[in-house]
């Protein structure tokens, strides 16, 4: 028991049967008052420590949660912009439907005996030789093979292969594609082709007499001519014209109404299912 005798101890004792004895005599004595003021001097920095240790946890508490004050108000901002970005997403989907669905019922208003069906291109091929759209409407749909395809911009190509709920479309700037035209300016009356050269800048040609009445800027028409093309579809204008020594014709030189060198920006078509002086098996 070394710890007992020593000075540290012996003070700690003392001072211990002095803070019991001294407030019991002065009790005694009816001195109250002083041993009440004493204890309170005792205590104080007891109570001003067990304050500041409230204090912190008070911080410490209110910390955390002004953090999931915080973290809620976050989240609910999250939840306001991801409605926001999906209400915004919603209205451009609606008007570009709307977008759609007036150049509809525009080319239907210019061309009552038309029967067209809405499309959307959900594939396309485009290879070295050929550039093929596949389309999400078949033979369910009434669709069948050599179908003229359109836009609001003009002609696109035809339907050449029909399957149960879908189409492979060739293009007007394709090489097995011939379609019979005229000017819209003298009525000049030619015949537009596909050609391998030309089809990757989205164009065709058209050739016709020398002695054609036909300048660069001349819009060019379907005709009506041959079973596909209805009278008065917009297939281009003139860019350029070339003279043909070997055939003694001149060529024009076709750009499409329908931007085919970029076909892959294109998402909805409409095919022609039927119009006057058309009826039955195409």
């Amino acid at each position: 028991m070394k710890f007992a005798k020593t000075k540290f101890f012996i003070i700690c004792l003392i001072i211990a049967v002095a803070l019991v004895l001294v407030p019991a005599i002065l009790t005694a004595f009816g001195q109250v008052d002083i041993v009440r003021s004493g204890l309170k001097t005792v205590a104080k920095p007891f109570e001003w420590c067990a304050s500041k240790f409230a204090s912190a946890i008070d911080g410490f508490v209110s910390v955390f949660t002004d953090y999931d004050d915080l973290q809620e108000e976050n989240q609910q901002l999250k939840d306001t912009i991801d409605s926001l970005e999906n209400e915004r997403a919603d209205n451009a989907v609606l008007k570009q439907e709307n977008e759609w669905l007036k150049k509809f019922l525009d080319i239907k208003n210019k061309n009552p005996d038309f029967e067209l069906a809405d499309a959307d291109i959900i594939s396309y091929e485009a290879g070295n030789y050929s550039t093929i759209l596949t389309l999400n409407k078949g033979t369910v749909h009434g669709i069948k093979k050599n179908m003229p395809v359109i836009t609001a911009d003009g002609v696109v190509g035809y339907v050449s292969e029909a399957g149960l709920d879908w189409c492979k479309v060739t293009t007007i700037t394709e090489s097995t594609s011939k379609v019979g035209a005229y000017t819209d300016r003298t009525g000049v009356i030619g015949t537009v082709e596909g050609s391998p050269e030309l089809r990757r800048e989205g164009k065709c040609s058209m050739t016709y007499s020398p002695d054609s009445d036909i300048k660069v800027g001349d819009r060019v028409y379907t005709s009506g001519t041959g079973s596909i093309y209805p009278d008065g579809l917009l297939i281009g204008k003139i860019v350029s014209i070339e003279a043909d020594q070997a055939t003694r014709t001149l060529i024009a030189v076709v750009e499409a109404s329908v931007d085919l060198a970029s076909v892959e920006n294109l998402q909805s078509v409409m095919i022609v299912r039927g119009y006057v002086g058309h009826t039955g098996d195409k």
